[in-house]
């Protein structure tokens, strides 16, 4: 029998850090300590070095300043996008306005943490990002809710007095719905539909996006008020 917390002892994060203030990188090392497992495969702190070098790395999550001092995190998010498609890419910035929360989820990135979080707190953004969730720092979140208020999503009327209609899920991505709802973890999962990990997070990512959630519990929460499980 297989636990949950061996899984995800075994499930090593490469990490790259793109920043150029030298007391995040020391923030960051001394956060990696909350996971041994875990690893911090490259660092750069301008534009220029991370272009050449962010590329070539074999990390599977990318933290990204927006403020770095030779060139803009969003062109970098571009980037990365492109040249690291199944990467996972964080930024983790002072910027706290909603205007560049926005232009940055546009250029590619799956997570926006603010700086000044607690070490535990980046390690819970980095955990769910690699399960497929997209971690948004609370204040952030709350903003975007009021600017992107939504009909009400278990089917009332919208402002036209039409019902509010919902994507229609995959046989896979209702298999996989309800394994989370199960409890299992993305590793679990993959073994028992016979799938990839990375498949199972992009079938994860999926449930996110039609059911307009960010976390696991939500998923699950709005997918049995909506009798889907």
């Amino acid at each position: 029998m297989v636990f949950t917390d061996n899984l995800h002892m075994l499930d090593i994060a490469r990490i790259y850090l793109i920043e150029d203030d030298r007391t995040i990188l020391h923030f960051l090392e001394e956060t990696l300590k909350l996971r041994p497992h875990w690893r911090l495969v490259g660092h750069s702190d301008t534009f220029a070095h991370a272009r050449v070098m962010a590329p070539l790395s074999n990390a599977d999550v990318f933290l990204v300043d927006l403020g770095l001092p030779d060139g803009r995190g969003e062109d970098m998010l571009r980037t990365l996008a492109v040249t690291k498609p199944d990467a996972e890419l964080l930024v983790f910035t002072v910027f706290g306005d909603e205007s560049r929360l926005i232009h940055a989820l546009q250029c590619g990135a799956t997570g926006y943490v603010l700086k000044g979080c607690s070490s535990q707190e980046l390690v819970d953004a980095i955990e769910q990002i690699r399960e497929g969730g997209a971690p948004i720092s609370p204040l952030l979140a709350r903003m975007l809710l009021k600017q992107f208020r939504a009909p009400d999503p278990f089917g009332a009327p919208d402002a036209s007095g039409s019902p509010v209609e919902w994507p229609e899920l995959s046989d896979r991505e209702s298999e996989v719905l309800k394994l989370v709802a199960q409890g299992y973890v993305n590793k679990e999962i993959a073994i028992r539909l016979g799938i990839g990990p990375a498949t199972v997070s992009t079938h994860i990512k999926n449930l996110y996006k039609k059911l307009s959630v960010h976390t696991r519990v939500q998923v699950v929460r709005v997918a049995q008020e909506r009798g889907l499980i």
